[in-house]
């Protein structure tokens, strides 16, 4: 059976039906109010939502709410504030929009999957996604990782989907999701020109579509960019909080993973926010030229804490929630997410290995891999933790079913026919 066959349709929406259950029981019941970063997303929306534009409101009530900021990206609080504004301020907003995006990512996966290996391997893949309790926690938050990795796997499955070649509505459906992506996070800027260039076609033709990509995602992120330019003491693409990362996995008392910076790190006084990102982006250039050996060390560190465990889920619920977890119960959540994580991430790794007796990866195969390359070298660059592999969970359903490709008489062409 293809990708299409009525079987394999049944299969996703049943998927669907049962990530969207999971994580609607699970919100409804277990309610999770905002916490670390949610706190400020949520204000964030409730601003927008109450015609105070992306103002400091979300800093809090000390904050004055005339002033405009592009600190945190915007994609997120526009997204949730939309939605408060449709259907009223809850967290059953909160809950309902989250499991949808969670299920919908699910079934997304599914899909791309379904063309990197045996639809037995995308199955048992995606199932263990549907239910992994990591995911069903996170996706019930007001946090953008979900959001993003739903924009992002649309996009790999649209490109996947594509004619050869691809079509040019195509392409700009392709260019319209990745502009949403940048939104929730501009690092998603890496994957503009190179997701699209990875489909078969010669060099020019990559080079040709990878151009009208870009040129969609400039025209749609420009008007942010203006606004910051006017709003702001600098232009920003989208955020002013990239030198700041830069620096927190930079400076001599970086770990590798988030910190929280000070006024011994540097830039004490300086006063904008653009000033204040280029700041940052001085201090961490001058720490990597300073101990480069020491920068390139903490790349291990920085791996280790992005995919060798599952942890902040239950870390952000025990915050939200405290009266839920003692320690105790928080650490047997954190091992639960951990070893349902392990079985995804280790057939992904085993997926994306060109070992001799199998074929290549598929064109869904080759997209998911370098979108989980693009998010890891960022990582590299700024710093590691286990929610920055959550928006990645569904490329690693799709690298997983690729690590079982050609095993099966069903699965030995070359390719899938496009749906």
């Amino acid at each position: 059976m293809t990708p299409r066959s009525p079987g394999h349709r049944t299969a996703t929406a049943a998927l669907f039906a049962l990530a969207l259950a999971a994580r609607l029981a699970f919100g409804l019941l277990v309610r999770v109010p905002p916490a670390w970063d949610g706190v400020l997303y949520e204000r964030g929306a409730l601003g927008l939502a109450r015609g105070l534009g992306y103002s400091c409101f979300l800093f809090g009530p000390a904050a004055d709410p005339s002033v405009p900021t592009a600190f945190y990206p915007v994609g997120y609080p526009a997204f949730l504030g939309a939605l408060y504004r449709l259907f009223g301020v809850s967290p059953l907003t909160v809950v309902v929009s989250g499991a949808l995006l969670g299920a919908i990512t699910v079934a997304l996966s599914h899909r791309l999957a379904l063309r990197c290996g045996p639809a037995l391997a995308a199955h048992g893949a995606a199932l263990l996604f549907a239910l992994a309790p990591g995911p069903v926690v996170f996706s019930v938050t007001p946090m953008s990782e979900t959001l993003w990795g739903a924009l992002l796997t649309a996009t790999a499955l649209v490109l996947s989907r594509a004619s050869s070649p691809p079509r040019t509505p195509q392409l700009l459906a392709a260019g319209a999701l990745l502009a949403a992506a940048v939104y929730v996070r501009p690092q998603a800027l890496v994957l503009v020109p190179l997701l699209p260039a990875l489909l078969p076609g010669t060099l020019a033709q990559r080079l040709r579509r990878a151009a009208l990509v870009a040129a969609t995602v400039a025209a749609l992120v420009a008007p942010w960019t203006a606004r910051n330019c006017l709003a702001l003491d600098g232009c920003a693409i989208v955020s002013t909080n990239g030198g700041s990362n830069l620096a927190i996995g930079a400076v001599p008392r970086a770990t590798g993973m988030y910190l929280t910076l000070t006024r011994a790190d540097g830039c004490a006084g300086v006063v904008g926010e653009r000033a204040r990102e280029r700041c940052w982006q001085r201090v961490a250039t001058k720490s990597v030229r300073r101990d480069p050996w020491r920068w390139v060390r903490l790349a291990w560190p920085k791996l280790y804490f992005t995919y060798a465990n599952e942890t902040f889920p239950a870390d952000y619920l025990r915050e939200a929630r405290p009266d839920l977890l003692d320690a105790r119960r928080n650490a047997r959540l954190r091992d639960w997410m951990t070893w349902t994580w392990w079985p995804l991430w280790v057939f992904a790794l085993l997926g994306a290995l060109p070992l001799p007796f199998r074929r290549p990866l598929a064109p869904a195969g080759r997209l998911s891999l370098a979108t989980v390359a693009a998010a890891t070298a960022t990582h590299l660059v700024v710093f590691g933790g286990d929610r920055y592999h959550l928006p990645l969970a569904g490329f690693m359903v799709a690298l997983s079913a690729a690590a079982f490709r050609g095993l099966t008489r069903g699965d030995r062409r070359p390719d899938r026919k496009a749906e």
